[in-house]
């Protein structure tokens, strides 16, 4: 009897983005190992980067590019790939589709392909994001308008400058006989900032 052919498993890339370096992107991690694992679908070669949403991915245009036929692409959630709405995620899940590997959100289990149902994941999706940041822009105009409207000033007061909070630091820095490039630095503002503020404030002691 002959034996039947072994069939190669595809590779399996696990990207996981954050918009900052402050942000976890292990979280994605583990729940795209936990799903892999519970899926036997193999080994998974975690790609991370951090960067907006709405910029250019070099690391996931990278990846996307390397995938061959039978390969996975997993994400933990599909806003993860890209926040600029439905046509780009459609282009993303083209890309995967073109080089015969499969997308899957391991948040929701769903597998995106060129079926009905994964199409109609993606538009809904990308539909339900574009809403979101719709809202979130309508109710931070609101909030504004609001606050003109009550006769409160917006942004910084007239007059005002960051360097006022730090005016003790300055006098130690010139009490140090630290000179004006210097202490522009330590206060981590151009030079021109720290003459203007001089200039604003000449009870400052000056050396």
């Amino acid at each position: 009897m002959a034996k039947k052919k072994a069939v190669k498993t595809g590779k399996v890339f696990g990207y996981c983005r954050v918009s900052t370096d402050g942000q976890d992107a292990e979280r994605q991690a583990t729940e795209i190992l936990d799903y892999s694992k519970a899926n036997k679908l193999g080994d998974v070669v975690i790609v991370r980067e951090t960067v907006s949403g709405a910029k250019e991915k070099p690391e996931l245009d990278r990846v996307i590019s390397e995938l061959q036929a039978g390969d996975t692409l997993a994400v933990w959630e599909l806003s993860r790939l890209t926040r600029g709405g439905v046509s780009k995620l459609f282009g993303i899940a083209g890309r995967v589709r073109e080089a015969g590997a499969k997308l899957i959100e391991t948040k929701s289990g769903t597998v995106i392909d060129d079926s009905v149902t994964g199409e109609a994941y993606v538009f809904a999706l990308g539909l339900a994001s574009r809403i979101e940041r719709e809202m979130i822009s309508a109710r931070t105009k609101s909030a504004l308008k609001a606050r003109k409207d009550a006769g409160v000033k917006l942004g910084r007061p007239k007059g005002k400058s960051k360097l006022d909070e730090r005016r003790e630091d300055i006098k130690k820095y010139q009490g140090l006989g630290l000179n004006k490039t210097a202490i522009a630095k330590l206060l981590e503002c151009s030079r021109p900032a720290y003459d203007n503020w001089l200039k604003n404030n000449p009870q400052a002691v000056k050396v």
